[in-house]
Formats: C-alpha cells, structure tokens, sequence
C-alpha cells in the first residue's frame, strides 16, 4: 500500500508524514469492510505496513499511533463503520493540520538562533530548516548557508536551490568537504527525523557534522515538531539498508554494496532542539517524552511477538 512512500529517499519527514495521513484517509474512504471488526482488522494492518515503510520517522509511528488510539475507542464504544471511516479521517486531517502549523511555528522559534553575519551549515532536505532560514532571512538577518550535496539521491542539491530562490547566499560543497568546514560557521541546523531520550535519528552524514561541531566548539542545533519526539523502546530500527544500487548498479565480485540513509548521533552532541512548543534543552525534552502516551494497539504493532 505505501510502495511509493516507502522509495521515497528525497523528501523531509514533515511531507512524508503529511503524505502518509492522506493515504491513511483514503484508505478508510475506499474500504470495503463489511463490520467494523474486518475495518479495525485493515486499518491495523495498513499502519503496519505504513510504520514498515518509513520506520526511522518518528513521525510515521506517531500517526499510526493517534490512528490507532482514536479508533480503537470508537471500535470498543460498539459505533458503525461509518463512525469508524471519520474517526480515521478527522485523525489524518488534524495530523495534516498540525504538520503544516508545527513547521512555521519551528521557523519562528528558531529564527532567532540565527545572528547577523554567521554562516550556518546543513544538509539534505528538511522543512523545518527551510522555515528558520526563511524566517531570519524575512526579519532582515544577513546570514550565508553552506550546504552538502546529500548523496546518493543529491537532496541537499534540490535544498540549496529553494535556500537560493529566497535570495539567501548558499555555498554547495561535496558530502566529505562539509564536516572539515565547520570552522568557518557559526552554527549547525540539521533536521531530525526522530528524537529520542538518547539519541537524535537524522540523515546520514550528521555524525561527522556534529563530531566536527564539537571539535570547533559550534553548537549543532536540530529542528523539528513534537511529531518528532519518540521513546527509546519504539525507535525500532536506524541503521536499515535503502537501494544499493544507487550507489553503484553493476557491483563485480567481492564488492559489496551498502547504502543506509539513517543514522544515529548521540543527544549529548546536540545543544537543543527547535520545536514548536520553543527551544528544547536535554533536559526538556526528557520531560517531553515521559509525558507522551503511546497507544496500546501500536505496541502491538512494533512488537507483534
């Protein structure tokens, strides 16, 4: 059901998770399920699926979850199938709100870590980033981007293009280059696709940034909703192997091939996270994750043993 979410190496977490409350929407629309038993049966197989898809994406696991949580107290209430369809729709259509909401808000709270005349240094494709340097470059800040090219899929290429359109100076360098540039900047802005206790899950190529930003005392700041936020046990898996044919197509013997767009960088590299709700010191975000429910259904999903 989300083949097509699932190839999709290119685009941030906040329009995968967007995508994924429409097709979720569609689903309960389109279903022919004829009792809401055979429904709660597709819909729990379909956030499986959808979780499987995109698992390194907190937010991914965050819908299935207010999916599952939402319609599952409509199931037990005994209320029809068409109750059921518009508990799943009105869960989809907030979730989509809310994305939207949540990544201007991230720009606004994070506009002002951006100080006249620094360079700051990012990569691959993030909105949450996009929309704190759209922020500061709209309150009038004169600031400079140096920006990887994000391989294999080159998204950091497809990023620096909309940073440019705004009329924001853009410098574009080679993946390996970036890390040994941190000197020169003032600040690094990534965004992250999960964030845990311990742990932020972001594009790979992050780890060196942040050993780099240690190294030359640049604080390394991520940015992203609530949405993003996990706990520990439920981050089931970062290091999955995507297409290693986008690497290389044609390996010959003895050579293999491993591509991994994910990576792991530990909290304690990591100043604070931009989120909508402010900026987020360890601490907070700790109180964060303590106080967020995670639906029984979901567990039952992510550990089905």
């Amino acid at each position: 059901m989300f083949e097509q979410l699932a190839l999709d190496s290119t685009s941030g977490a906040s329009a995968i998770v967007r995508a994924a409350a429409l097709e979720m929407a569609g689903m309960a629309e389109t279903s022919k399920a004829p009792d809401p038993g055979e429904f709660w049966e597709e819909l729990t197989t379909a956030c499986s699926e959808l979780v499987n898809a995109k698992r390194e994406m907190a937010p991914v696991i965050n819908l299935a979850g207010e999916i599952l949580s939402a319609t599952q107290r409509v199931v037990l209430s005994g209320l029809g199938i068409e109750a059921l369809r518009g508990t799943v729709a009105m869960a989809c259509e907030r979730v989509f709100e809310l994305s939207e909401m949540a990544t201007e808000r991230v720009g606004r709270n994070g506009c002002e870590l951006v100080e006249e005349g620094v360079t700051i240094a990012t990569l691959s494709t993030s909105e949450c980033v996009l929309a704190v340097l759209r922020q500061a470059h709209g309150a009038g800040r004169k600031f400079r981007v140096l920006m990887s090219e994000s391989r294999p899929v080159m998204e950091g290429v497809a990023q620096a293009r909309l940073i440019s359109a705004l009329g924001i100076e853009v410098v574009l360098v080679v993946d390996a280059a970036l890390p040994r540039r941190i000197s020169e900047c003032g600040l690094v802005l990534i965004g992250a696709d999960s964030v845990t206790s311990k742990e932020i899950v972001c594009k790979t190529g992050v780890y060196p940034l942040a050993l780099a930003a240690r190294e030359y005392d640049v604080p390394m700041v991520a940015a992203g909703p609530l949405d993003r936020f996990i706990p520990e046990a439920l981050a089931v898996s970062r290091n999955r192997l995507a297409d290693p044919s986008r690497i290389l197509s044609d390996p010959p013997a003895h050579l293999t091939v491993e591509n991994s767009y994910f990576e792991a960088v530990p909290l304690n590299l990591v100043r604070s996270v931009i989120t909508e709700k402010g900026i987020l010191d360890r601490t907070e975000i700790e109180e964060r994750l303590r106080s967020r429910p995670v639906a029984p259904a979901l567990l039952q999903i992510l550990f089905p043993r």
